[in-house]
């Protein structure tokens, strides 16, 4: 089931449309939307980390009109936080920033997902817990991720959000180019750039993760030259820091899991279909 169908089939005295809430009305630009309810969740004491499109452009700010100029459009706004504070933020959504909570009673693709609907504008958030699982798992949990960078999710799993994905496309390709435009890798396990040991470490213990990861970096590297907005010099740039992180990933000691699983290799399917909150199924 769409989220325009629930829209259609939730009852109009149900879904009448706050024009304020506490934290003041909904606001028609994506981004300062996204922000006005990090900001609201923060006063709050509650981790809500900005993901996806809008993410990246707020991490690599100077490349915003080359994003745009890429083609890249915003479409949605996507939060990242903790299990914990579900029901706060349940309550934050509904009661306080005009947003209608579709409950659980309709099909989800995750118990660990919540969806938010902004019904003026016919605009959806959704708002992951704990970890995000596309084609793979990203924890946030473990190590406190969540923690480490703010409005946003840190650099290092931006960068796996669009390479965790087996059908990986422009959209994706497009972010991560302005995220290596932006940021240079770093070996020492810091987040002021692109967290490379971090990746490396994680992806060490996951043959099937690191070989989605390795072979979109491979995609990626073939597809930054046909880019015409950027310079070859950009190109070269781009190229170059991906790379680096490429061989921080190849170099990483693999633990024994990860060797006995690349012995099976692709002969056994090595990610998990994407599920949409339609709950269909594909591999996206």
């Amino acid at each position: 089931m769409s989220y325009h169908v629930i829209i259609k089939s939730i009852q109009t005295t149900e879904v009448q449309q706050r024009v304020t809430g506490k934290y003041g009305p909904i606001l028609d630009d994506f981004m300062d939307e996204a922000l006005r309810i990090e900001k609201a969740a923060e006063e709050l004491g509650i981790p809500l980390r900005i993901i996806g499109c809008l993410a990246f452009r707020i991490k690599s700010p100077e490349y915003t009109d080359l994003h745009i100029n890429m083609g890249r459009q915003v479409t949605d706004i996507d939060f990242m936080s903790y299990y914990k504070h579900r029901q706060k933020l349940i309550n934050l959504f509904r009661d306080d920033l005009g947003y209608y909570w579709v409950p659980p009673s309709f099909a989800r693709a995750s118990t660990l997902r919540d969806l938010f609907i902004d019904q003026a504008r016919d605009r959806k958030i959704d708002v992951f817990y704990d970890h995000l699982e596309f084609c793979h798992k990203i924890d946030f949990k473990k190590d406190k991720r969540l923690e480490v960078d703010e409005p946003t999710i840190p650099l290092a799993e931006l960068f796996l959000e669009k390479t965790q994905i087996v059908e990986i496309n422009a959209k994706d390709l497009k972010d991560l180019i302005i995220t290596f435009l932006a940021h240079d890798v770093t070996d020492d396990n810091t987040d002021v750039g692109v967290n490379g040991k971090y990746i490396a470490k994680m992806l060490s213990d996951d043959w099937g993760f690191y070989y989605t990861v390795t072979e979109n970096i491979k995609k990626f590297i073939n597809f930054v030259p046909t880019v015409k907005e950027i310079d070859q010099t950009q190109k070269d740039l781009v190229i170059s820091r991906v790379q680096k992180l490429h061989r921080l990933i190849e170099e990483t000691p693999k633990t024994g899991g990860w060797k006995r699983r690349a012995k099976v290799g692709t002969k056994q399917r090595w990610y998990k279909f994407v599920h949409t909150m339609e709950g269909t199924r594909d591999a996206r």
